[in-house]
């Protein structure tokens, strides 16, 4: 299947996670994952932001006809037909808008203004689609969403800091280097966004400016598993599944932690190799 291989070739952690997922329910998984890849490389793939914006508007107009029973022949357009019209599930449309939205307003590969920026940001993205996985269970409850919303919290803002080398791409010939970074946390600790580029992990400021964006992200993971106990049962079984992005996104933070948060560091840069055997753990034990 397509949007398999893409999920292996751009996605690894879901692609691993995509085992625990119960059969049923594949699918949805899958859709929602793959969706995600293909809006987050629009970015990445265009020469200017307004065939950026015309793809994202591609990507609106493929919801709203797959919705109404007529999907363009593309792969994850196809799968989210099956799974809405054939499997039954009732996606809410207006997450799938939400990411686009998201997405479309940092096309620009610019700086975050603010870690709160940045929060909002991963909320309208990475929960977006914890709440479509809950969705796809049918399930309808505010101790669940708000262990959602924190999960995606903490995986957009890790999401940033792992991608700051590949963005930020230091040396001479670099011509697209970016540094999302938010603007206020640089500020306060006297990082200055060209020194990342020019100096990658050895720029002033940047391990202080890194361990404080990290414990916003740490705080999140430590409510969601609070959240989590609170919620009992209800929290356990195919739910918890949908939380298993948790597991990928700790086990960064924990290497990041060890190596003194060098985003630079090459070790981050290698596949995390014990996620199948740590997500195996947590699903049996129901923590993440």
């Amino acid at each position: 299947m397509e949007v398999f291989r893409q999920l292996r070739t751009h996605d690894y952690s879901s692609y691993i996670l995509s085992t625990f997922t119960p059969p049923s329910l594949r699918d949805a998984h899958l859709v929602i994952r793959a969706f995600n890849i293909d809006i987050a490389r629009i970015a990445d793939q265009v020469s200017n932001i307004t065939v950026g914006r015309m793809r994202m508007q591609f990507w609106r107009d493929v919801i709203e006809k797959t919705y109404n029973g007529h999907p363009p022949q593309e792969p994850v357009a196809l799968l989210l037909s099956k799974v809405l019209h054939e499997d039954g599930i009732a996606f809410t449309k207006s997450f799938w808008i939400k990411v686009i939205g998201a997405r479309e307003q940092y096309l620009a590969n610019q700086s975050y203004a603010t870690l709160d920026a940045l929060e909002a940001y991963s909320e309208a993205t990475y929960s977006s689609l914890h709440y479509l996985s809950l969705e796809a269970l049918n399930y309808k409850s505010t101790n669940l969403d708000h262990v959602a919303s924190h999960i995606g919290k903490a995986s957009g803002i890790t999401a940033v800091l792992r991608g700051t080398p590949l963005m930020a791409a230091p040396g001479p010939n670099s011509t697209q280097a970016a540094v999302l970074l938010p603007v206020d946390v640089c500020a306060r600790n006297g990082l200055r966004q060209e020194d990342v580029i020019r100096h990658g992990g050895a720029a002033p400021g940047l391990k202080d400016a890194v361990f404080e964006i990290a414990t916003r992200a740490n705080d999140h993971m430590i409510t969601a598993r609070e959240m989590l106990k609170r919620a009992g049962d209800e929290g356990k079984g195919p739910a918890f599944t949908t939380f298993l992005p948790a597991v990928p996104t700790s086990l960064y933070l924990g290497r990041l932690e060890k190596v003194d948060f060098d985003v630079f560091d090459p070790s981050l840069q290698r596949r995390e190799w014990r996620l199948p055997w740590k997500a195996y753990i947590a699903n049996a034990r129901q923590q993440f």
